[in-house]
C-alpha cells in the first residue's frame, strides 16, 4: 500500500462519520460507525510506525484493559 491509499482511508472515514450523523435508524448509525472505526485504523497503521504500537501497548491503561 501506498501513501494514496492512507489518503483513501482518512476520507472514506470522513464520508462514514458523516454518513453515521445522518443515519435515521440505529442499524445503520452503528454500521456506519463501525466502518469508520475500520477506516481510520487502516489508515493509522499506514501512517504510524509500529515502533509507537508498542509503546502504546507498554502503558498501565492498556495493561489494565487485559
Amino acid at each position: 500500500m501506498d501513501r494514496n491509499d492512507a489518503i483513501y482511508f482518512r476520507e472514506r472515514a470522513v464520508q462514514e462519520q458523516v454518513a453515521a450523523q445522518n443515519a435515521t435508524c440505529e442499524g445503520a448509525r452503528l454500521r456506519h460507525e463501525e466502518l469508520t472505526t475500520m477506516y481510520r485504523f487502516r489508515a493509522a497503521m499506514l501512517t504510524t510506525h509500529p515502533s509507537s504500537w508498542a509503546e502504546y501497548l507498554a502503558t498501565e491503561d492498556v495493561r489494565e484493559l487485559t
